[in-house]
């Protein structure tokens, strides 16, 4: 029987870069939400100041009743600003960490480096900073600045407390802020990945303190960055393990706007469950119950015998099954292993592009398939009608989510794509 064998990636950063520890896991455990026949959904209408629920399928109620209890934003206003020319895979904008070059067997890559070799923007820019002291002053990202605000990605700072949560006050929530905010100040979405894996990291000494403490701290990053728009809150644990939990450090879905887990499978070779195994419990506990987006924050898999079959699952999900996932991340480090799928190997990479920019799936309702080395002729569409949680567009034009997420006629694509089945082509 093949077993997936998940990994924990801890990544000790005191400089501008992570030191990774890989480490079995068993997979994760069963949701506490361990069969949905219900889904609801509730939109805020934050100028109206009013809400409504929207049921989405029959009976079950008391499967909802935890989501009701806490009024949600609606995923217009929780997740927006992925570039509209950004690469996008099956509805999945997918993106990459680059190497930062220090410690590692890579070189350091600038996101231009890696789109020009690939041949397309990445949708997604992952890098890495820590607080270190009571004085934050973002120094590792903004040596970034201009090449994320050239990347026209959505820039996701995991910014690392390694400073015991309780000593993450108002104040370095403050000075968090600022940082961020010369991002926004140039036209930069930017998805805050603040103690990204603390349920691991707690048990190998880079945070320090009770999960209660890292909920405290998250709140005050979360009120800190409130008044920006730009700005998303991204809560990112580590796979859920019984030595390292994740439920405990949930700090409640008013107070997070993308919710993703970190996961680096090293089967080989690679089950065809491994997709399932990294994410369905997480994303049924966490995203569908709360309806709010998913992302892959960072993952990969070392060598070249699976990391294409990899990426071809983290793209070639039945989206209809995972409606709210929007985006996935690769870590495009040689770090300990070879995450390479861009700057390592030439077959390595033609893989990837294919499944990256020639993918034949469109969607949920997408009956295409896609094969490695076959390039799309025409976009499948759905036989029935396509259903959308997004809200009518105010202006008539696509503000958010205009080249992937859900679409309708009150709700379109930006002028260069068409609404197909639900998603913007």
């Amino acid at each position: 029987m093949l077993m997936c064998i998940l990994t924990l990636r801890g990544r000790l950063r005191f400089s501008s870069h992570g030191t990774s520890f890989i480490i079995s896991s068993s997979p994760p455990h069963v949701s506490l939400f361990a069969t949905f026949v219900y889904q609801q959904s509730l939109h805020l209408n934050l100028t109206m100041k009013s809400f409504s629920t929207s049921f989405l399928s029959g009976a079950a109620i008391f499967t909802a009743v935890s989501a009701l209890a806490t009024p949600q934003s609606s995923i217009e206003k929780r997740v927006d600003g992925l570039p509209s020319g950004g690469v996008v895979s099956n509805g999945v904008a997918f993106g990459f960490l680059p190497s930062d070059g220090s410690q590692v067997t890579s070189p350091a890559y600038t996101m231009a480096q890696i789109n020009s070799k690939l041949g397309g923007k990445a949708s997604t820019y992952g890098f890495y900073a820590q607080i270190s002291s009571s004085k934050f002053t973002g120094s590792q990202l903004l040596q970034r600045l201009d090449d994320v605000v050239a990347s026209g990605a959505v820039f996701q700072p995991a910014v690392m407390p390694t400073i015991p949560f309780s000593q993450v006050t108002s104040s370095v929530a403050s000075q968090v802020a600022s940082v961020l905010e010369q991002f926004t100040a140039k036209g930069v979405e930017v998805w805050l990945r603040f103690g990204h894996e603390m349920n691991y990291y707690v048990t190998d000494g880079t945070y320090h303190g009770t999960a209660a403490e890292f909920i405290t701290a998250w709140k005050n990053i979360h009120a800190a960055v409130s008044t920006n728009p730009k700005i998303k809150m991204y809560w990112s644990p580590n796979v859920d393990t019984s030595s390292a939990p994740v439920a405990p450090y949930w700090p409640g879905a008013s107070y997070v706007d993308v919710v993703g887990v970190d996961c680096y499978p090293t089967s080989s070779p690679l089950p065809s469950s491994a997709f399932a195994s990294c994410y369905s419990n997480f994303y049924k506990t966490y995203s569908a119950a709360y309806d709010i987006p998913f992302a892959i924050g960072e993952t990969g898999y070392a060598g070249s015998s699976g990391n294409a079959a990899w990426v071809s699952q983290l793209v070639n999900q039945d989206m209809c099954e995972y409606p709210n996932y929007i985006a996935a991340s690769w870590f495009e480090y040689d770090k300990e292993a070879n995450f390479l799928i861009v700057e390592g190997s030439s077959s390595i990479l033609s893989s990837a592009q294919q499944l990256l920019l020639h993918n034949t799936k469109t969607g949920c309702g997408s009956a295409a398939s896609t094969t490695i080395g076959s390039t799309p002729t025409t976009f499948a569409t759905k036989t029935t009608s396509a259903t959308t949680t997004k809200a009518p567009s105010q202006t008539g034009v696509c503000t958010w989510g205009c080249n992937g997420w859900d679409c309708s006629a009150s709700s379109p694509c930006n002028a260069d794509y068409t609404c197909m089945s639900g998603y913007c082509h």
